[in-house]
């Protein structure tokens, strides 16, 4: 499984986008949320990685939560989805239900305005196909194989993981850092794991104490600008990097 890291930013960046990916899927593109300035970090992710990620072609959304740096880019692709395609297609929106339940309270201020097909109000399913992710309940997304589990956080939040027949990516979200969320992602072949210093977020120091094995598989996110993680197996990602679990 490959995934294309398109931002590794926290809410606070001036130097990166918001902390997502891309993950090639055997069925299309996931992307795994959905930053502001989403047309340009993904332009920059494709110059930086050589693989294009083209909007039309994301099918399927894995939203973590609704904070900003995380979903403020759904404006975007679904209007870029129905408006700039010749063949429109709502992609699917995977969530928590408690996000797909609010999500259109983000949205609608920018997007509930008459559509080209009728005078009527429009509605979240005029632009995404919402899909709820259960805890506990394994989903088919494109191919693979995903599950979810909330975290620790000041809004409903999930962390996913992602399976295919050539390996598994563990995606934290944001969230204090919790032994239980970490020995479920340790599942995984490989970890992205997000690293603040800010409340309700987990701290490097924390991650540092687990062992050396677990440490081996975990790349680091979501890291406040200007901060760089000591020397050791937890490297931090860049925009644009490629990741290959197996």
């Amino acid at each position: 499984m490959r995934a294309i890291i398109t931002g590794i930013g926290d809410a606070f960046s001036a130097l990166h986008y918001g902390s997502s990916a891309i993950v090639e899927a055997p069925a299309g593109l996931i992307a795994i949320d959905c930053p502001g300035r989403l047309l340009g970090m993904y332009r920059a992710a494709s110059a930086s990685s050589g693989i294009p990620i083209e909007v039309q072609a994301i099918d399927d959304i894995l939203l973590t939560h609704l904070h900003g740096d995380h979903s403020d880019g759904l404006e975007t692709l679904g209007f870029a989805r129905r408006y700039l395609s010749s063949e429109p297609r709502r992609p699917r929106l995977h969530a928590l239900p408690e996000v797909l339940e609010r999500v259109w309270e983000k949205l609608a201020p920018a997007m509930d305005g008459a559509t080209r097909e009728h005078g009527g109000m429009s509605h979240l399913e005029d632009y995404f196909e919402p899909m709820e992710l259960i805890p506990g309940q394994q989903y088919e997304v494109a191919g693979l194989e995903v599950d979810c589990r909330r975290t620790l956080h000041s809004v409903p939040t999930a962390g996913v993981r992602l399976r295919g027949p050539s390996g598994s990516i563990g995606w934290s979200a944001d969230t204090e850092f919790e032994m239980a969320h970490i020995e479920w992602l340790a599942e995984c072949d490989l970890i992205v794991h997000e690293c603040g210093d800010n409340f309700k977020h987990t701290t490097w120091a924390e991650l540092d104490t687990l062992g050396d094995e677990l440490k081996s598989r975990i790349r680091l996110i979501h890291l406040p600008d200007g901060s760089t993680p000591p020397e050791g197996p937890m490297r931090l990602l860049a925009e644009g990097e490629v990741i290959v679990s197996s």
